[in-house]
This record gives C-alpha cells, structure tokens and sequence, in this order.
C-alpha cells in the first residue's frame, strides 16, 4: 500500500454525539490537499509491489482476507469480532451494501480501520470516535485509495456493547435497531467505513458529520437503506457460516482464471 501523509489537524467522525469539530469546508479543504498536492511516499512491502510498477506490471490481486480477527476459532470470536466478520461477510459480496462503499476493495480500508481499533470509555451517546491526523492509502494491487485517521476508539460504553438500563435514555445510534445488538454493532463499523472510502464522485461516501448529530442519524439511515436486506440476513448465519464462506469464496478467487 502506499502511504502519505496529509496536513495533520485534529477532526472527530462520531456517530450522534454533541461534540464539535472543525468547519467543514474547512476539512474539505484540507482534505484536497492531501489528496492533490505530490508527498513522499512509504512503502509497505508487505502489500503491495514494487512503487515503480506500471498498471499492467501489478500482481494479480489476492483474495480478501479477514486479517483483522484474533481468532479463526469461531467460539473465541469477540463482538469485535463478530462484528468486523459481519462487516468482512456482506463487503466480500457483489450486493448493493458492497457496492455502496466500492465494493469488495473497500475491505482493505475495513481491515486497518479494525487493526487500529482501541477501546475508552466516553459519552454514551458516541459509538466511534476517529481523530487526528489522516494518511492517505492507495493499493498498487487495485488503485483503491481510501484514508485512515490516527486515532479510532470504540466507546466501551456506548450502543455498541451496552443496552440501557431500564432508569437510563435509550441510546442508540439508530431508531431501526436495539442497541448492544448484531445488526447495530455491524451499522457501526460500515457507518465509519463510509467515512474513509470515497464513491464514484469522488466525495466521501458518507459526509463529515462530527459535529450535527440529525447529519449522523442521517448518514446512519443512507447505510441502512443501502444494506438493510444484508443486515437481516446476517440472522440467518452463524459466525462459523461465514468463516467457511470467506474460505470457499477466497479458494474461488485464487483458481479462477486471470482477466483477458
């Protein structure tokens, strides 16, 4: 992958939380720059090839793997990560919740965010919270470019893990479903995917909504009627289901024939 560094500035995404963050077009502007303006460039010689190859010298790309998980063993599974092999399940797919955020490429932008995964505790109403500075990350396999930011923490005590009290506010990041469930943790993590990968306009698929909690609930309600029938259909397998599937589906990737 290759990775550069842009301006570094301090800018929160959460989901439905009352905090403030900088101007917005003020963040586009920044952002613009990163994207625009030539940077040094670090290699990760781990992902990707040589910087000096051109499009037709790329290695063929290798099929997705859930590299986030701690656990192949599907009974050690955390909510983490079930969750991260939810998310890992329906974009590995060719369905409209995929397509939505680019397709399976995006899981490389899924994979770091959940690598960069820390735990805090914070006000309920916030499930994510990504701030810092970004760095821009382009895969020589694909040209699948999306950003990361230097900090993401998921709120220990938030909807993610907690469902409320019978004597405290529902909080919860959508009216559709209950807190401390599957399908809201999974709305979770594609919620902040959308703000990392890009879609075919070239604007974040989900905007900067940090601090206008209606613009989160917004955004919340766009990833949901994009992927509502794959959500409810996450009910229908087991974690151990969707180990096996991501198995098969990678062994088809690896033996089919390359592209003419």
């Amino acid at each position: 992958m290759t990775r550069s560094r842009s301006a570094q500035f301090t800018w929160l995404i959460l989901l439905l939380t009352p905090f403030a963050s900088i101007n917005s077009s003020g963040q586009n502007s920044l952002i613009k720059t990163a994207l625009e303006t030539p940077t040094p460039i670090k290699e990760d010689v781990t992902n990707t090839s040589s910087t000096s190859a051109s499009t037709e010298e790329r290695i063929p790309v290798r099929p997705p793997e859930p590299i986030a998980l701690r656990s192949r063993d599907p009974r050690k599974l955390s909510q983490v990560d079930r969750a991260y092999l939810d998310a890992f399940t329906i974009l590995n797919d060719d369905n409209p919740c995929s397509r939505f955020f680019g397709g399976r490429d995006a899981i490389a932008a899924l994979n770091d965010m959940v690598l960069q995964l820390k735990t805090s505790y914070f006000e309920r109403d916030v499930a994510i919270r990504m701030s810092g500075g970004t760095t821009m990350i382009q895969s020589h396999m694909t040209g699948f470019t999306f950003r990361l930011f230097d900090k993401v923490e998921l709120n220990m005590a938030g909807a993610f893990f907690r469902s409320p009290a019978p004597s405290e506010r529902r909080v919860s990041i959508t009216p559709t479903y209950a807190p401390n469930t599957r399908e809201t943790r999974v709305v979770v993590f594609l919620h902040e995917l959308g703000h990392l990968v890009r879609g075919t306009d070239r604007h974040w698929v989900l905007s900067d909504d940090g601090d206008d909690p209606a613009l989160s609930l917004g955004n919340t309600q766009r990833v949901i009627s994009a992927c509502r029938k794959q959500i409810t259909s996450l009910a229908e397998r087991t974690p151990a289901q969707e180990l096996e599937m991501t198995t098969t589906l990678a062994q088809k990737i690896a033996d089919a024939p390359p592209p003419n």
